[in-house]
């Protein structure tokens, strides 16, 4: 009787778990944005979080990323730039990009 009840709980399990946990690849919840530190701030953004993280990727390269979390009241920035410096400290490349927070979204060719 119970190991009746256990294969059956197991069989519902394993039929109805796919059905449930299936996730869209496509679904993105952050959009880029062409504002940058400077417009957020001024617009009455206050920076929430902020991280650095550092790769070395050879020849006294290295790729410096910031994320910086920017606020106003319920929207929320997120920014990220890389800088890429080499043994002397000198930028080779700079990249920032800023996203905002939306609702769940399906990403298309060219987003």
């Amino acid at each position: 009787m119970v190991t009746n009840k256990l294969i059956f709980l197991i069989f519902i399990f394993i039929f109805f778990l796919p059905i449930t946990s299936h996730s869209n690849p496509n679904t993105d919840q952050w959009i880029e944005s062409e504002k940058t530190y400077k417009d957020l701030i001024n617009e009455g953004f206050q920076v929430k979080s902020y991280s650095i993280s550092n790769i070395e990727v050879g020849n006294g390269v290295k790729i410096l990323l910031f994320v910086t979390v920017l606020q106003k009241e319920k929207d929320l920035f997120e920014c990220q730039e890389y800088q890429t410096i080499d043994q002397n400290i000198e930028t080779l490349d700079m990249t920032l990009i800023c996203k905002e927070l939306v609702q769940p979204y399906q990403r298309g060719v060219g987003i």
